[in-house]
């Protein structure tokens, strides 16, 4: 991302009648070194040096707080921090200051580099919750989105990202890069479709954190996705609640694949905790119903547990 951004009009040091004693410095440092923190420190560490020192506010705060970021039809709106429903419309074209993001990004749009155009605008990213829906966005762009090291919930819906050279971030290094997320949904558009190796799928369960995730949901699988691998890792994490969706064109051969591990568990859902819901091509009514219910009284019995 361009920084050039943070190079915002700075209120000038005081004149030399005004200057401050060495004792009233803050951290006993010079006023020349204080004046280039002033302008130069990046937002969050100059956001706790207004914390230490009034030396360091400004006469109004130099961002744009948000809290969450939606757009929808053909606009952005927003919502200030502690306004959880009072949204306004956002004109990017008319910012005066650089956005921060303290919780969430919500993008539904035909529009791919939607997303892309947006972070021009941002400072800084702390969000929570991240949504986006036919979005194309490069590696680095991805990075500073989830730059706060704290996102919960993940959401792609027919979007992936890239690296510079054009190639396809695989699955496995997006989930590497989210180590605390709850809540992990994609819906994969027909470019991600064809990238599942059994390679794939096994890095993928490596950085998944089971302690940590709570519910992972993969759609528009096809049968290049090792769902035996995969299989296998579900059986031994059954604390997360798991949702997978096949495409339509799977083979019989991996359909019948699919059917037998969903009988398995079926038979054996007195004994064994789990929250699965599977749904591909073929599948017996009869196995969709009893899925359906198995799910339903183990949920229920989980959240009576919370």
């Amino acid at each position: 991302m361009d920084m050039s951004i943070m190079n915002m009009s700075m209120s000038p040091p005081p004149p030399k009648k005004s200057r401050l004693s060495f004792k009233q410095h803050p951290f006993g440092l010079p006023e020349p070194i204080l004046y280039y923190l002033k302008k130069n420190a990046n937002p969050k560490l100059l956001l706790k040096l207004m914390q230490v020192s009034k030396y360091f506010c400004f006469k109004e705060f130099p961002y744009f707080v948000v809290k969450d970021l939606k757009y929808e039809k053909t606009k952005w709106i927003y919502c200030k921090p502690k306004y959880n429903f009072n949204y306004q419309i956002l004109d990017l074209s008319n910012l005066k200051k650089p956005l921060w993001i303290t919780n969430g990004i919500n993008c539904y749009t035909e529009n791919v580099s939607l997303v892309s155009s947006l972070l021009s605008k941002v400072i800084v990213c702390d969000i929570l919750n991240l949504r986006l829906e036919d979005q194309i966005i490069s590696l680095n762009e991805f990075k500073f989105l989830i730059s706060s090291g704290n996102v919960k919930t993940f959401t792609f819906c027919y979007s992936h990202v890239e690296y510079e050279s054009g190639k396809i971030v695989p699955i496995d290094e997006i989930m590497k890069l989210l180590p605390n997320v709850t809540g992990f949904r994609w819906l994969l558009d027909s470019s991600m479709m064809s990238k599942f190796t059994s390679e794939t799928v096994q890095n993928l369960i490596k950085f998944i954190n089971p302690s940590i995730l709570k519910t992972f949901c993969l759609m528009n699988i096809q049968e290049t996705f090792d769902f035996k691998l995969f299989a296998t890792f579900m059986d031994k994490n059954f604390s997360v609640d798991y949702e997978l969706d096949f495409d339509i064109l799977i083979s019989h051969e991996y359909s019948n694949i699919l059917q037998k591990y969903v009988n398995k568990k079926i038979e054996t859902s007195a004994k064994k905790y789990f929250l699965l819901k599977m749904c591909f091509p073929r599948q017996s009514e009869k196995s969709i119903k009893f899925l359906k219910n198995i799910y339903k009284f183990y949920n229920q019995k989980r959240n009576e547990m919370c």
